[in-house]
């Protein structure tokens, strides 16, 4: 066999030598292999030595970053309710207009897919409508502008029309939610949830 081979075989043979995985008459050869060659000699010894560790990077603080995570989502679902919240009263019919009618089923359809909760879709499309009812209406009293007779006297009739404005507004929002529903069922295959 010529040197260049058997240069080849120690190599091969290196890391179970380190590893004490040889028998005795192999490691005695490979060790005499490299007491007759000066760089076996040193590449044996360079195997011997434990590799450097690199220092293991901390772990990120699991609670601390879930709490990041979920002041971000929190953020997120401020600014959409808010854009949502501007859509659905530009587009409410205190302005005059059936294009609400569209916005507001996207919106209860929209709310329902990002928070899964319909008593949110109600106080969202409700309240918010019946408050801008009732204080248009108590204003237009004030100003004289209604037919009420002042605002005592028109307080409870105020308090209907605006119930009813919200009802109606909360009726197209309940519309979209139950197609946001639906959606959620088909993308789960129909299972209970």
């Amino acid at each position: 066999m010529d040197n260049k081979t058997q240069r080849h075989i120690v190599e091969d043979l290196l890391p179970l030598y380190v590893e004490g995985l040889l028998s005795e008459e192999t490691a005695r050869w490979v060790e005499e292999q490299a007491r007759d060659d000066e760089q076996l000699a040193e590449l044996l010894q360079t195997a011997r030595q434990p590799l450097p560790s690199e220092p293991v990077p901390e772990q990120p603080d699991y609670e601390t970053m879930m709490k990041r995570i979920k002041r971000r989502l929190s953020l997120y679902q401020m600014l959409f309710t808010a854009i949502s919240f501007y859509l659905a009263m530009r587009a409410s019919l205190l302005n005059e207009s059936f294009g609400f009618i569209g916005w507001y089923c996207l919106f209860g359809a929209v709310t329902y897919l990002f928070y899964k909760d319909s008593k949110l879709v109600f106080l969202l499309a409700f309240v918010p409508i019946f408050l801008w009812s009732l204080g248009d209406t108590l204003s237009d009293m004030g100003k004289g502008e209604t037919i009420y007779g002042g605002i005592a006297a028109g307080f409870l009739p105020a308090m209907a029309g605006a119930a009813l404005t919200a009802a109606l507004h909360y009726g197209f929002a309940l519309a979209g939610n139950a197609m946001g529903w639906l959606i959620v069922k088909i993308r789960k295959g129909g299972g209970t949830e």
